[in-house]
């Protein structure tokens, strides 16, 4: 197994005011391309961050599901074991009672021809067309009850990433 160094700029917990400041120290200390690398150092930590986290849920996910499968399991087999016994619930010391229930069943519908038979028969509805009363704003045309709204957002940046140079090279 691999260990991993992880830096982590000052970037990566600074508030908003901050930011122009840990920047001017940089290139004060480095230059404009350190500077650079630095901004997308910091992106970078936060989106590996990011993807952690995302590994962490989908774990937790999968450890949900067998958690959830295997409270079935208990259900099923314990409802089954009362139902052998001829027992359809069972009193406890701690909790009022087990029962044994069957859920309702459930429905679900199958369509077992094309769906142009079934719209034939009426069996449709009608949607709003968001992008045809878009483009006919656009156009110049007034729709009553509807108009465009934009909003306006502050400049971000684009990190655009090269080939990293010799790994010989240092700083």
């Amino acid at each position: 197994m691999k260990i991993q160094t992880r830096y982590e700029t000052k970037l990566e917990t600074a508030n908003h005011e901050n930011i122009g400041a840990i920047l001017d120290a940089k290139l004060e200390a480095t230059s404009p391309e350190r500077v650079a690398d630095y901004i997308a150092f910091g992106i970078d930590g936060l989106l590996a961050k990011i993807d952690r986290i995302k590994g962490a849920e989908a774990d937790l996910k999968a450890i949900k599901a067998e958690v959830e499968e295997q409270i079935d399991i208990i259900k099923r087999g314990a409802s089954k074991w009362l139902s052998e016994c001829g027992l359809d619930s069972l009193n406890g010391d701690i909790i009022s009672s087990v029962k044994v229930v069957t859920p309702k069943a459930t429905e679900e519908l199958i369509i077992t021809t094309d769906t142009d038979t079934l719209i034939n028969q009426g069996y449709f509805k009608t949607a709003l067309d968001k992008t045809a009363i878009k483009n006919a704003i656009l156009d110049g045309k007034e729709i009553e009850g509807a108009h465009i709204e934009v909003t306006h957002n502050e400049p971000t940046l684009t990190i655009y990433k090269k080939r990293k140079k010799n790994a010989t090279q240092t700083d």
